[in-house]
């Protein structure tokens, strides 16, 4: 009774004493299995949020005068979590590879404006964006011009001439030799930048950082995508790898990288990386350093895990090559880094395709071979927030925690019909996502009030 007493006057005080201010919106969330981002158990709890924040979680009911400025969610008996956190995206690459190569600067921003409402839609607040000029796209979510989640943008992923992220044609020239705009569409557009030589390295991570990076991403060995680099190739040189990492560092964030191959990994670990993004090729000393260091670790498993033949986004020949010996390594990666219990994050890797957001939730599908719905669901939303987190002076979102259910933290939360404890692919379907909210502000209600 008395924290229902203490509720009442502190709306009594939210929307009196301080009229002279803007009045926070407050939503009261109750009847809901709560699922708070860290723990193995839903507790059953109310949850209020004044603002953008999340105020109070109780046992016990709560209850709120009844005001223009109050919304009351009961949920039904259905479970209440942080919004999904998309650890490895790339907004931008919200096209076709052929389509994306011919198009300007324009239509991309509008097919990353929908690609970033299919992830909301879908219940995911916020995006770790791992390499794509998104940093246009994440001003107009953030002055609520369009809807999606927050970014934390990387922009520009870095590579070498002739490396992971060099998507040149044939007829294409150099930018250095042959300036910016001769050097092919995906460097004009700054989603990858071309830097060889810990000069221009060091410009490019100053220049991504100045634009609005939060986190810094490098190519440090060969990919599936890419035509011209072997998967096996070890890209940048030691000198050139920690030339990144000690600039991110003075700006208080962290670089992640493309790293698949073991050779890669290790050069990446040598020089301070943060965040192996793949790595599905390893030895097990490398495993377990990466364990003793802290490092993140992101893999993503429905592209690899899938039939090589009918994979969606490598049919050519080369590509499909790559991703064989990616998809022998796999099982046995996930194997070592569940024993030597790695942070383990959730991503897709979602790009170059034009569907909405559900052709690639795949992911869930494919993780569960490996992992119980619970540690799906650690990862997806606390163990993502870490990361997040290590952005540190470059954090675009201070001031609160993401990806918890917890006092204080800020309020992205949905509610997911059904318990995902039991069954993860619920959220699989974006009709099983009954609430969104994102900063305190409801994007999608099918639940009844």
């Amino acid at each position: 009774m008395k924290k229902i007493i203490l509720v009442s006057i502190l709306c009594i005080v939210s929307l009196g004493l301080f009229a002279q201010e803007k009045t926070k919106h407050i939503t009261l969330f109750t009847n809901v299995q709560v699922f708070d981002g860290t723990s193995d158990k839903l507790i059953k709890a109310d949850v209020l949020v004044e603002g953008n924040l999340i105020k109070q979680i109780s046992k016990e009911p709560l209850m709120v005068m009844q005001t223009d400025n109050v919304t009351i969610i009961d949920g039904g008996g259905n479970t209440l979590m942080p919004g999904l956190i998309e650890g490895h995206g790339h907004v931008m690459f919200a096209s076709d590879l052929p389509k994306l190569l011919n198009q300007d600067e324009f239509e991309q921003g509008i097919n990353a404006a929908r690609r970033a409402n299919d992830y909301l839609m879908h219940g995911f607040t916020t995006i770790r964006d791992c390499g794509g000029n998104s940093f246009g796209v994440k001003r107009a979510l953030d002055q609520d011009i369009i809807s999606g989640p927050r970014i934390y943008p990387s922009g520009a992923a870095i590579g070498q001439t002739s490396g992971h992220g060099d998507f040149r044609s044939n007829v294409d020239g150099h930018p250095y030799y042959d300036g910016v705009e001769n050097g092919g569409v995906v460097n004009k557009w700054k989603h990858t930048l071309i830097a060889d030589g810990t000069d221009e390295v060091r410009r490019a991570v100053r220049d991504q950082l100045f634009r609005g990076a939060s986190q810094i991403k490098i190519h440090t060995g060969g990919g599936v995508t890419s035509f011209t680099d072997p998967l096996q190739a070890a890209q940048y040189t030691p000198e050139e790898i920690k030339a990144a990492v000690e600039e991110a560092t003075r700006y208080g964030t962290y670089v992640m990288t493309h790293s698949q191959m073991n050779n890669s990994v290790v050069a990446s670990l040598d020089a301070g990386v943060k965040s192996i993004e793949h790595g599905l090729v390893l030895e097990e000393s490398t495993v377990k350093r990466m364990a003793e260091l802290g490092v993140f670790y992101s893999p993503q498993l429905f592209l690899p895990l899938q039939p090589t033949a009918g994979n969606p986004m490598f049919q050519d020949p080369i590509q499909q090559a790559k991703l064989k010996i990616v998809s022998e390594g796999t099982r046995d990666a996930i194997a070592m880094a569940k024993k030597y219990k790695l942070t383990i994050l959730w991503g897709t890797d979602c790009f170059f395709g034009s569907a909405p957001y559900s052709a690639y939730t795949q992911e869930f599908a494919y993780r569960d071979e490996f992992f119980t719905p619970i540690e799906q669901m650690k990862q997806i939303t606390g163990n993502n927030a870490k990361v997040l987190a290590l952005s540190g002076l470059k954090n675009p979102y201070p001031g609160a925690e993401l990806g918890v259910i917890k006092e204080g933290a800020f309020a992205d939360m949905i509610i997911v019909k059904g318990d995902p404890t039991k069954d993860i692919k619920l959220l699989m379907d974006s009709n099983n996502i009954g609430v969104i909210m994102k900063d305190g502000k409801i994007y999608k209600n099918t639940i009844e009030k």
